[in-house]
């Protein structure tokens, strides 16, 4: 076996492959793995995902993708031993680079972990740059919870506010995302912790308290996003008409819009 892909994670992989090659620097998702993000594509398995790599002209390496680029010396540093793009410069690499979700997403890691948005809004080259920096919020807790805040944002509708603080009878409960004004809340329920029974039961009476307190809980399946998007804005702007917003013509004309867009299967990008 090529010793530079042993052991197996990606983590590991880096670190040799940077400590091999003096010219080479780990950047986009790879790099963003390495600062701790959930950055890996959906399905993909660490074992799977390449070292991505940028180094000066075609450095060919297996198990790699080289992208002939070098780096300002500002933009390199060093973490857990691997050589790498700092986290402004991967923020920016990865919302340059990646689908529109998934670009969102890993900036709501960033800035989650302390990255100044404002700073990377000065060095962002491009209208779409800063459009994915102003969508950027560091309440997300989750990567589906950032596609879930940019698809309905995307539909039409307004802003949601995140992790929203409740005051309950024993607890406070944080919901994901939000409109107070009219008690409405939408929440993603992963697998992770909302498929025992147990977690259900507790969602169960968690919602139930929130209802007595006014709020409307919508959950969000892992199946709904991003495949069921047309359902999904539907749903929460009949939900949030019917707590009083009242959208004006252009954008009762953007929701209906793209509600017709997700039916006909387009995507974000």
């Amino acid at each position: 076996m090529n010793p530079l892909l042993s052991p197996a994670t990606l983590l590991d992989r880096a670190r040799r492959i940077t400590q091999a090659v003096p010219q080479a620097v780990v950047c986009r998702q790879t790099a963003a793995h390495v600062w701790g993000l959930q950055a890996l594509s959906q399905g993909t398995a660490e074992t799977d995902w390449p070292v991505e790599l940028m180094a000066p002209g075609h450095l060919a390496l297996p198990g790699c993708v080289t992208h002939p680029a070098t780096p300002a010396a500002a933009d390199v540093t060093e973490h857990r031993g691997v050589r790498l793009t700092t986290p402004e410069r991967t923020a920016l690499d990865c919302a340059r680079w990646l689908p529109r979700l998934e670009a969102v997403a890993t900036l709501d890691q960033f800035a989650r972990r302390g990255v100044h948005l404002e700073a990377l809004w000065h060095r962002a080259p491009s209208r779409r740059l800063r459009d994915l920096l102003a969508l950027a919020d560091p309440g997300a807790r989750s990567p589906r919870e950032s596609w879930l805040r940019v698809i309905l944002v995307d539909g039409g509708l307004p802003r949601p506010a995140t992790q929203i603080h409740v005051p309950l009878a024993r607890r406070a409960a944080y919901l994901d995302l939000g409109w107070p004004p009219y008690l409405l809340a939408v929440e993603y329920d992963g697998r992770q912790h909302h498929s025992s029974a147990a977690d259900q039961r507790h969602d169960g009476a968690r919602r139930e308290e929130l209802r007595r307190h006014g709020w409307q809980v919508i959950p969000v399946r892992k199946d709904v996003i991003p495949a069921r998007t047309a359902a999904l804005l539907e749903h929460v702007a009949d939900a949030l008409i019917a707590r009083g917003w009242r959208p004006g013509p252009g954008q009762t004309t953007r929701i209906l819009s793209r509600i017709r867009a997700a039916r006909r299967g387009g995507g974000h990008r």
